[in-house]
């Protein structure tokens, strides 16, 4: 099925409407040391991600959403639920800004 991928009009909104993020598969990934470097061979980009970041990431590589993706960081780190949220939220931002992310309806999934 083909899927209509989605810019929300804010992350917030992610959590409201349960949507999946997924990263671009036109892009390179590559770790060292526990942290990620993305290449993004549709602008050319390279981008330097920590340790969280790449784990955040790593979640991605399938269709995730913001809970799902929570869990996976909080079970991975020693971090309060409010700030998760927050830092899982300005990265995708950050990701989605970029374009190296995509959001889709759960429910298309």
């Amino acid at each position: 099925m083909i899927t209509e991928k989605t810019k929300p009009e804010s992350l917030d909104e992610l959590a409201l409407l349960n949507n999946r993020i997924e990263a671009v598969k036109d892009h390179l990934y590559s770790e060292i040391k526990g942290e990620g470097v993305i290449l993004s061979l549709k602008n050319g980009k390279y981008y330097g991600i920590n340790s969280v970041g790449s784990s955040i990431w790593q979640a991605i590589q399938t269709p995730a959403t913001l809970p799902e993706i929570e869990t996976a960081i909080t079970q991975e780190y020693d971090v309060d639920h409010e700030t998760c949220r927050l830092e899982v939220l300005t990265f995708l931002e950050q990701m989605l800004n970029e374009e190296l992310i995509e959001v889709s309806n759960a429910k298309d999934s």
